[in-house]
């Protein structure tokens, strides 16, 4: 039989830590937001939904 052991941690960041993970998060909403916007606009235009068809190519 295989025993499994877990263990478990905690952040307790300062504030100024506390801070820069907030802004950190509200940055990703921000770019995630702005990405699923576009693929939708594109969605409803009928053209190809995928963001990365927009890259230029390297």
């Amino acid at each position: 039989m295989q025993r499994h052991q877990a263990f478990k941690y905690e952040l307790m960041p300062n504030g100024e830590t506390q801070r820069q993970l907030r802004r950190f998060a509200g940055s990703c909403r921000f770019v995630y937001n702005k990405a699923l916007a576009l693929q939708q606009a594109n969605h409803e235009a009928g053209e190809n939904s995928s963001v990365t068809s927009q890259w230029p190519s390297i």
